[in-house]
């Protein structure tokens, strides 16, 4: 009653959900009793809001009337929730029981519910939740007529009628609203329940039975204090703590209670009280860690005792009492050493004393209880205890003191908690801890050998390249590089000898392969456990990977170069997979050995390079926008047209991964491309002319961008003309007989996330053709695999030239995946379906990948490609003109000012790139209206999960070519970002503007999308990976571990101009630098999730996003106005 009453004028009640926020505020709340008592006091009633929480209160006569008001005026869409509310009546009322009546009214209901949902639109939207929470509450007051039918007939004490209350107490029992539902849901279900426990409850006392009926008595009284349980901890999860505390105080009505119900009450208290600990008073503390150790424990268990004891050690470790603390762990896992919560609270307990002291016996301690912790818990619980173990083991001494403590206590950990913590393993594998890694990924390969084997063969070759690299870069040193170059090599790199029998007798190989398979012969035994510290293998006696060229690290004076311990213990992992997975490992090299047929053309290759070198041309054309016609082109890119020029797309960067040239010499490879193909001769000739930078001008930034699309486009019109597909079976007569009967594989990126369901997809068989397509500014193969469960997956086999990149690139997609847990579990992100499409990547080789595609996939780059044909426009026509204009203003003698590249981004819009180029795309695509409205607002909420990644991890910018929209769904994919580290190792924050908000965007979204779902969904996604629960930040710690380490490996390269290993990068220097990130990036996280006066950040920073002042700033090939 003390609420405004102009906000409710009575008509408001007519709909289900009232959309004033105060009675939307009471409803969450659980505040029945004020919302009846308003509902009567309105001048003209509000009858249906009298309906709607009068039964809640038991206030029938009250509802009653409410039901004789509402009927006459009832509107069509609310008429099935007035014959579900009538029914509550006719169920309920004591004085006016009709249970011959509520069957009727459930009917009608029914009838009226479907045809309502029959007038929404097909696609399944929120608009038809509510529905779908209607007719669960019609199932339920159909299965309590069946126990007041049972009960008014006499049957409390017959068989039949208990058998039949335990099938529906089971019933209601597993069938609960979905986690994301408003609280007002759960609290109907569960205050409609109780109204008929308590009735049992009666009954049973009213029995003379006596003892015989007192187990049976207590079923309805358990099934009472667990539905107030239930409530109260979704109400905790929702963060309404005070709705929480008073329904759990609402037990202690109930006369006699069960001994874990009183365990459970008091537990979700305590869980309160530490969930909100962060914005508790000491006194409050207090009054948790009171609660605690004022329970009387002697009527609990020791699972139960020991829980309090851990939750007691919580508390004393928030007030600063941590001897006491310590104490109160210990002695929860010594009464209980199984409870994984104990371990786990005691592990964060001495986690931060370690971080805080850097004491090598607590990180022992901590480490030794989050491994006890994960023996008992899912994979998702886990999985944040493992990005501990793997970011503290930073910390190492040189002695390896917690690395042999992770090899001491990781087993009882199941392998597939850790499938995905393989890569961060693998950088330990090759690092000082690697001895003690070794035994664990074996014991993950043991289990899981196709997850395991890819990246491990993946970082063999990879490890076996820069073995050879700094083999080579010593010798020169030495004088010898010029017999290295000309005298046929005759050593190898010292490893341990392995089987590498595949698919080779199986099908008809390659020219190019057959050379490289020669020495691939015979089965030698396993290596020891053990490298011996002088062994040494000869090239004749070592057989080769598939696909690994035979001058691999090959010496220059005969003899072998020995190999260091990672590429050894990698060695020792792949050996014991092939001896434990004989038939399953050869069946994957064989379908690697095919993959030489997925390899570019020559020019498809060149025409690569040549985007990418245009891609730097631009960059450094912008960053020298200022005196652009007089730029000169620096060194480094020199250099690398000038590789260009010398290999002209012979594959010189893919030497000693898949499918290399037999260890050729460039020149040789050349000159017999020559002699098969007098294009490439004459290709070749004109070419090298043309890229001459000892011509007049050649050295000009903007001549050699000239001359760089000019072959683009020569390419480009070479290309078009090749065949759009091929037959398998003309070329990889392996995969194309391949199915389950010839081994068991499962589809690449299987194991890439764990599922809770044992289950794995597998091989069939792969589809007959190969498409080849246009995709990220080269030409890509498209293999379509078909899984044993009928469903084909369509694959791009991509060829990278660039290895550190890729495995960059998969990190951020590691993280991006990692988080969709954590969007699953929370309450408004799980409600609005938020969700990071992430495309399966598997590294086959160390330049060559599977990524996931989809046939409906369409980038905005292509998008934009088709406006500009279909307009008569070249795709870098509006850079073209950007530059000219600048020109043009530079050559005035005005100085470069915001005021003129505002004036030219306006200017080229208005001429060549409108602002609605996606949204004409999406009303021609897109037909219907339902269809249109749904994309756009899925498109819209994407978006949103997109720009805030890229603005919080400070990634790369997103580019057209990066963004790809799935037309069947509206989702986004993104498979090419990076973290942005600037030379001095910090993340990158230095850009106008913050994500891709650009025109076209903002016209496809529409401003009541930019100030809606949009910005919302931006700011749920925020508070949401915030929360302390989801340990954001250990997950951080592990994947940054790996990126700053090679990325200091990289940088220590540089300086030296040698290459170094990764286990030479110093440990105290990636700490700082993974932290220093780690805090810019949960900083801007914070900042985010927090309300400064009911006014957040995102706001400002979409604001940033969409301002053409910042937009104009932007890089022209960035496409600012798209």
């Amino acid at each position: 009653s003390h609420l405004p009453s102009h906000l409710f004028p009575h008509t408001s009640s007519l709909t289900p959900s009232p959309s004033h926020l105060p009675v939307r505020c009471c409803q969450e709340l659980g505040q029945w009793d004020v919302l009846t008592e308003f509902g009567k006091m309105q001048s003209g009633g509000a009858p249906f809001l009298v309906l709607e929480n009068a039964w809640k209160v038991q206030d029938w006569s009250a509802m009653k009337e409410a039901s004789t008001q509402a009927e006459p005026v009832c509107p069509d869409s609310y008429s099935a929730k007035l014959n579900l509310l009538r029914g509550y009546l006719a169920l309920c009322y004591p004085d006016e029981q009709r249970l011959n009546v509520v069957e009727k009214l459930v009917e009608a209901a029914s009838v009226q519910s479907i045809k309502h949902w029959r007038r929404l639109p097909q696609l399944i939207s929120h608009a038809h939740v509510p529905l779908l929470q209607l007719s669960h509450q019609i199932m339920e007051l159909q299965e309590a007529l069946s126990i007041h039918s049972g009960l008014q007939s006499g049957g409390l004490n017959r068989p039949p009628f208990q058998t039949e209350l335990k099938t529906i107490f089971k019933t209601w029992k597993n069938r609960l609203p979905n986690y994301s539902d408003d609280l007002s849901h759960w609290n109907n279900i569960f205050q409609w329940r109780q109204l008929h426990f308590k009735q049992l409850v009666k009954a049973f006392e009213g029995t003379a039975q006596g003892d015989q009926n007192a187990g049976q008595a207590m079923i309805p009284v358990h099934h009472i204090a667990t539905s107030i349980i239930q409530h109260a901890s979704v109400a905790r999860k929702h963060k309404l703590f005070s709705v929480a505390m008073d329904s759990l105080s609402k037990i202690n009505t109930i006369p006699s209670v069960p001994v874990v119900d009183c365990f459970q009450k008091i537990r979700q208290q305590v869980k309160c009280y530490l969930q909100k600990s962060g914005s508790l008073s000491s006194s409050e503390v207090a009054e948790g860690l009171d609660m605690v150790e004022t329970t009387n424990l002697k009527y609990f268990g020791k699972e139960m005792v020991a829980e309090f004891m851990a939750l007691k050690g919580a508390f004393l470790a928030q007030i600063g009492r941590l001897e006491d603390a310590n104490k109160a762990f210990s002695s929860a896992v010594q009464l209980h050493d199984n409870l994984a919560k104990s371990w786990a609270l005691w592990g964060d307990y001495l986690d931060q004393l370690f971080t805080k002291d850097r004491n090598l016996t607590l990180g022992v301690s901590a480490l030794t209880c989050y491994l006890h912790a994960c023996r008992n818990q899912s994979e998702p619980k886990c999985r944040k205890y493992l990005a501990r173990i793997i970011w503290m083991l930073t910390y190492d001494d040189e002695r390896s003191t917690l690395a042999e403590a992770v090899d001491k206590y990781y087993m009882g950990i199941s392998p597939v908690y850790w499938l995905p913590w393989v890569p961060q393993l693998l950088t330990c594998l090759v690092r000082r801890e690697g001895v003690h890694i070794l035994n664990l990924l074996c014991s993950v390969g043991k289990a899981y050998p196709q997850a395991v084997y890819f990246p491990i063969r993946t970082l063999y070759l990879t490890l076996k390249m820069e073995q050879r690299e700094k083999y080579k870069a010593d010798q020169s040193l030495r004088g010898g590089l010029d017999r290295t170059l000309s005298a046929p090599c005759s050593a190898d790199l010292v490893c341990e000898p392995m089987d590498t029998r595949s698919a080779e007798t199986l099908t008809p190989t390659p020219p190019q392969a057959s050379q490289a398979k020669a020495a691939v012969k015979g089965n030698p035994p396993s290596p020891a456990l053990q490298p011996p510290p002088q062994a040494s293998v000869s090239s004749q006696s070592l057989p080769q990977l598939p696909g690994t060229p035979q001058d691999l690290g090959s010496g220059v004076e005969g003899g072998p170069i020995r190999a260091p311990a990672s590429l050894w213990r990698c060695s020792r992992i792949m050996h014991l997979l092939r001896d434990l997975h004989p038939t399953l490992l050869s069946a994957l090299e064989g379908i690697v050995d095919q993959m030489i047929w997925f390899r570019e053309s020559w020019y498809e290759e060149l025409l690569r390079q040549l985007n990418e070198g245009l891609s730097l041309c631009q960059s450094i054309a912008f960053e020298h926008r200022e005196e652009f016609l007089n730029t000169q082109v620096p060194s480094e890119m020199v250099q690398y047209v000038t590789r260009l020029v010398n290999t002209f797309g012979v594959g010189q960067e893919q030497q000693g991964g898949l499918g290399t040239l037999s260890g050729q010499p460039v020149h040789e490879v050349v000159s017999k491309r020559a002699s098969q193909d007098p294009a490439f001769l004459r290709l070749k000739t004109q070419f090298t002319t043309d890229f001459d930078f000892s011509n007049t001008g050649a050295k000009r930034l903007h001549n050699l961008i000239t001359k760089l699309k000019k072959w683009i486009k020569i390419l480009e019109l070479k290309t078009k003309s090749l065949p759009k597909s091929f037959l398998l079976e003309e070329r990889c007569r392996f995969l194309s007989n391949f199915s389950l009967a010839t081994a068991e594989v499962e589809i690449p990126g299987e194991y890439l996330v764990p599922r809770q369901m044992p289950y794995y997809v597998k091989i069939a068989r792969f589809m007959p053709r190969v498409e080849l397509i246009q995709r990220h500014n080269s030409t890509v193969r498209r293999l379509c695999i078909q899984g044993d469960n009928g469903k084909i997956y369509p694959y791009l086999v991509l060829n990278d030239a660039h290895m550190v990149k890729c495995r960059r690139e998969e990190r951020v997609l590691q993280l991006i995946s990692m988080t969709n847990l954590c969007l699953e579990k929370d309450k408004e992100t799980s409600r609005r379906h938020l969700l990071f499409t992430i495309p399966r990547v598997v590294a086959v080789s160390p330049q060559m990948r599977l990524i996931e595609d989809n046939i409906s996939d369409v980038s905005l780059g292509e998008i934009f490609k088709q406006y500009l044909l279909q307009n008569g426009l070249d795709s870098d026509h509006h850079i073209l003109q950007y530059y000219e204009k600048l020109s043009q203003a530079q050559s005035r003698g005005e100085p470069l000012s915001v005021q003129i590249l505002q004036n030219i981004f306006t200017q080229i819009q208005n001429s060549s790139i409108p602002a609605t180029i996606l949204k004409d795309w999406a009303e021609k695509t897109f037909l219907t209206a339902t269809d249109l409205w749904t994309f756009r607002k899925q498109l819209t909420n994407h978006l949103s999960l997109c720009g805030l990644l890229e603005f919080i991890l400070h990634l790369t910018r997103l580019d057209p070519d990066m963004c790809h929209i799935m037309r069947n769904c509206g989702t986004i994919t993104y498979c090419f970002y990076t973290f942005e580290i600037n030379k001095q190792g910090e993340l990158d924050a230095n850009r106008p503007v913050p994500f891709r908000l650009t025109p076209c965007l903002q016209s496809m979204i529409s401003p009541l999308g930019m100030s809606g779902p949009l910005q919302m969904t931006m700011i749920a996604t925020a508070r949401c990976l915030v929360q302390p629960k989801f340990s954001l930040q250990s997950m951080l710690q592990a994947i940054l571990r790996d990126e700053f380490i090679a990325w200091k490996k990289k940088q220590e390269e540089e300086e030296n101009n040698a290459m170094v290993g990764t286990v030479d990068v110093d440990n105290e220097e990636v700490i700082k630098l993974v932290t220093s990130a780690v805090t810019s990036i949960t900083t801007r996280l914070q900042n985010l999730a927090e309300f400064e006066d009911a006014e957040s950040k995102v706001t400002l920073l979409i604001s940033a996003a969409s301002s053409v002042e910042n937009l104009c700033r932007m890089d022209p090939a960035w496409n600012p106005w798209l």
